[in-house]
């Protein structure tokens, strides 16, 4: 009679489950630092046609992997470091949108390059209610680029009240963005007119 390949069951070390939540718990805790220490002082208002999708996923992947080295250190079971770096690669999947609309465009508007403005056109105005019973409502202008060569592309932006109820009233047909590049090479932007 042969004997079974693997006898013992996997034995996990009772941090592990814990550690499996880094790299969700990572990102969460910076853009509360983030949100704590800065709170509004960085420009993050990311223009359409310019992300951080990549950058978050690549933070992510790095974030998950120094996760995975830290909950298997001293794990020498082939089971138990497998069934960590599966759980740990959807905590880390779950992690990638709170870098890239939490942590990452914060980062991105520490540091800005050289102001710029461009004349976008002005498709329609939006009033949209928060999700999560905050009072009040969220203003937005859907624009297009005038040229190919556009640094800002067509998409949806986030606007103040004050603009809002501006081009609402004038209906203009062309707008004017104030930009500027950002630390991670998003374009950020800073007002408008």
């Amino acid at each position: 009679m042969k004997a079974p390949r693997n006898p013992k069951r996997p034995v996990l070390p009772p941090s592990l489950l814990a550690q499996i939540l880094l790299p969700f718990a990572i990102p969460v805790a910076i853009t509360l630092a983030l949100l704590l220490a800065v709170g509004e002082g960085w420009p993050r208002n990311i223009a359409p046609g310019s992300g951080l999708k990549l950058t978050g996923l690549i933070a992510t992947a790095l974030c998950g992997m120094a996760a995975w080295r830290w909950a298997t250190r001293q794990v020498a079971d082939g089971r138990v470091r497998r069934f960590a770096a599966i759980l740990i690669t959807i905590t880390a999947l779950m992690g990638w949108p709170v870098w890239a609309v939490g942590a990452l465009p914060s980062l991105n508007g520490s540091s800005l390059g050289t102001p710029r403005q461009t004349d976008v056109q002005l498709v329609r105005l939006d009033i949209t209610m928060p999700s999560r019973g905050h009072s009040g409502f969220y203003h937005w202008a859907w624009i297009a680029p005038r040229r190919a060569t556009s640094p800002i592309g067509a998409g949806r932006v986030f606007i103040p009240e004050e603009a809002y109820r501006k081009w609402n009233a004038q209906r203009p047909a062309t707008v004017t963005l104030r930009h500027a590049n950002g630390l991670l090479g998003a374009e950020v932007l800073t007002g408008f007119d």
